[in-house]
C-alpha cells in the first residue's frame, strides 16, 4: 500500500472516530430516560471510546478530528453512568 492510500484509509479513520464521538453525545439526548435507555447509551458510548482509540492511533492530517471525538465520547461515557448512578439510587431509596 502507497502512502496517499494509507493516508485515504487514516482519513476515514478519523472522521468515523469524530463520528462516533458526535453520536455519543447525541445518544444521551435521543434514547430514552430509563434504566435501560442509560444502559444502551453507555453501549453505545464505550464503542465509540474504542473507536475513537483506534483511530487517535493513526497519522494523518484529520486527527485532531479523532482527538475531538474521542474527548466527545469519553464525555457522553460519563453522562450516561452518571445518569444511570443516579437513576439506580433513585430507585433503591425510594
Amino acid at each position: 500500500m502507497t502512502l496517499p492510500e494509507q493516508a485515504q484509509n487514516n482519513r476515514v479513520w478519523h472522521v468515523a472516530g469524530l463520528a462516533c464521538g458526535v453520536l455519543a453525545i447525541l445518544s444521551s439526548f435521543v434514547v430514552p430516560s430509563g434504566v435501560v435507555g442509560y444502559v444502551v447509551a453507555i453501549a453505545i458510548a464505550a464503542t465509540a471510546v474504542l473507536i475513537g482509540h483506534a483511530s487517535v492511533r493513526r497519522r494523518g492530517a484529520f486527527r485532531a478530528a479523532a482527538i475531538t471525538g474521542l474527548v466527545l465520547a469519553y464525555l457522553g461515557l460519563i453522562v450516561s453512568v452518571a445518569l444511570l448512578v443516579v437513576r439506580l439510587t433513585r430507585m433503591f431509596t425510594a
